[in-house]
């Protein structure tokens, strides 16, 4: 599973077509109560494709078997290429699921359009613990001041290097680079080796990347309203021109390929630094190659500047107040200590409740506690803005490929800026 550098074109088009048709349907939901004794299904999409998924599934089966609430999940797993393409078009037909796993970044869209319920009722459900979630991890699904999703799993970028190639290089293999600068100094070293080795690789979707990068540095995509665009700045100029150097003109890296193809080197133990998410370890035990992950980079020693991501579960207006109470039951079961240890643990995710945070086999394991120390101070970016997915995808990833291409980067970032500013005004 890939968040945050998924190209979801014609995404936006497709929920506002959505909301119409939702808007003049209502509610068209089916169940029988659980309070009856009879047994109430609801249906759940999410895009958990890769071993994830098959430890989600195992934890759908167990909820299946043991829940008292006579609650049944009916799952449906597809990519999430495949997710954003079909949920605007099943709510416009009417066909909607129950519930989904959605990525942050394309809720404040669906939420604009209203075809997605509030939630905020979910804390007050008897036995759940409010306090116990992290207020950063429970503020990613707050809209406009109201709760529309709940936590699923949160998660952020992190610096990957090969131990293997550190030591061919001549670095330490257990000091990975702190800074933007260091990164850029051990790549040089990585990239001489030979052998088709990289030192360090930028893929051209890499907007995750780059938005951190842009805030390390302290540019920003917007002005405080959200209104206009900020991106045309010095700050940008020297994040844009970082990445054209390192890979462009020091060539410590490709200068066009994509984030599956730069995940194929990390795999393929050929390359030396990386920065991408939790989902990358599975691959990389399985290949068995000898890696160390960190919290990311930053632009001083001694920062912490981080951007928080994730996923959370989301319920269609659609969705009838019987199938609620029972999705209700089922994301309570979610995040219950046990299961969201299960999920850490398995899939080696950072945790986003404090029991689970607690635990002492969660701060026994090195990867994931580590993940965890940037949960405390990462943020969300501009979250509950419905123009991200499309400034993502049709502003910054074209503009990571034309500066890895060479381009002129104060060209690069002023046409940058006179499309956002053209996004945010609705031409």
């Amino acid at each position: 599973m890939k968040h945050g550098l998924i190209k979801k074109l014609g995404v936006v088009a497709a929920i506002a077509a959505a909301g119409l048709s939702l808007a003049a349907c209502g509610s068209n939901s089916k169940s029988s109560s659980s309070s009856s004794g009879k047994t109430t299904t609801i249906t759940f999409w999410n895009g958990f494709t890769s071993t994830d998924g098959d430890v989600l599934k195992q934890i759908v089966k167990d909820y299946n078997k043991t829940n008292k609430d006579h609650v049944k999940v009916k799952m449906d797993i597809m990519t999430w290429d495949n997710f954003n393409q079909k949920l605007p078009t099943a709510i416009t037909a009417k066909k909607a699921p129950d519930f989904v796993a959605m990525n942050y970044g394309d809720m404040a869209s669906y939420v604009s359009n209203g075809t997605m319920k509030e939630m905020g009722d979910f804390y007050n459900q008897s036995g759940v613990d409010k306090s116990n979630f992290q207020s950063t991890a429970r503020n990613l699904g707050v809209i406009n001041g109201k709760t529309y999703f709940i936590p699923m799993q949160v998660q952020g970028m992190y610096l990957y290097w090969n131990k293997k190639l550190f030591k061919k290089a001549g670095l330490n293999p257990n000091n990975p680079p702190k800074t933007w600068a260091e990164l850029a100094t051990d790549a040089k070293k990585i990239s001489k080796l030979g052998n088709n080795t990289q030192g360090f690789a930028m893929p051209k979707d890499g907007s995750a990347i780059m938005y951190n990068l842009l805030q390390d540095n302290g540019a920003k995509l917007m002005n405080s309203s959200e209104k206009k665009s900020a991106l045309n700045s010095a700050a940008t100029k020297k994040s844009f021109d970082y990445l054209q150097q390192l890979i462009n003109k020091d060539g410590v890296g490709p200068k066009n390929i994509s984030g599956a193809e730069a995940d194929n080197l990390m795999l393929a133990g050929s390359l030396g630094i990386y920065i991408n998410g939790p989902w990358l370890n599975s691959g990389l035990k399985k290949n068995k190659i000898d890696y160390g992950i960190n919290t990311l980079v930053q632009a001083k020693q001694g920062d912490q500047k981080a951007i928080l991501d994730g996923v959370g579960f989301g319920i269609p207006t659609s969705t009838s107040d019987d199938k609620t109470k029972a999705i209700y039951s089922f994301v309570k079961y979610w995040n219950t200590t046990k299961i969201g240890k299960k999920w850490s643990l398995e899939n080696k995710c950072a945790p986003y409740l404090k029991s689970v945070a607690a635990n002492k086999d969660i701060k026994a394991d090195k990867l994931v506690s580590t993940m965890y120390k940037q949960i405390g101070y990462a943020k969300p970016y501009y979250p509950g803005n419905k123009n991200m997915s499309n400034i993502t995808t049709n502003v910054i990833n074209p503009s990571i490929e034309k500066v890895l291409a060479g381009n002129n980067t104060t060209s690069v970032m002023k046409s940058a800026s006179k499309q956002i500013d053209s996004t945010l005004s609705g031409n």
